[in-house]
């Protein structure tokens, strides 16, 4: 593992000995104690923890085009329609609930009509 004191250019050869160690592995050519060295690893690095997940979506894209429909995909995480309206749902109740007990305790514009407001505001 690469030592964060250490300088980019040794940083960046940590990433590219990180980058062979996953192509490896998507090729199915690591041991178990590789396998789980890498996994350890893709834990604690964004950079190589995309780049793995970059290069299996790039392999599940070939391997669709070549016609294997089957292919593994990686799922992205989505908001389905359902919970989508529950949200909505919960936060427009929210801020009714919200603007009526700001309402009850402190009153709303005034007890006039908006001409009468528009007079004093006017005046004053």
């Amino acid at each position: 593992m690469v030592d964060s004191r250490e300088g980019t250019g040794s940083r960046s050869r940590g990433h590219e000995q990180w980058l062979g160690q996953i192509d490896a592995e998507l090729d199915g050519e690591l041991s178990l104690v590789e396998r789980a060295a890498l996994a350890k690893h893709l834990v604690t690095c964004a950079h190589c923890a995309g780049a793995r997940a970059s290069q299996l979506e790039v392999r599940v894209a070939l391997a669709r085009a070549a016609g294997n429909p089957h292919a593994f995909i990686v799922p992205r995480p989505t908001i389905g329609a359902g919970t989508m309206m529950l949200w909505l749902v919960v936060v427009l109740s929210a801020g009714l609930i919200a603007g009526w007990i700001a309402h009850q305790r402190w009153g709303g514009p005034g007890g006039g009509s908006l001409e009468e407001t528009r007079g004093t505001i006017v005046v004053q």
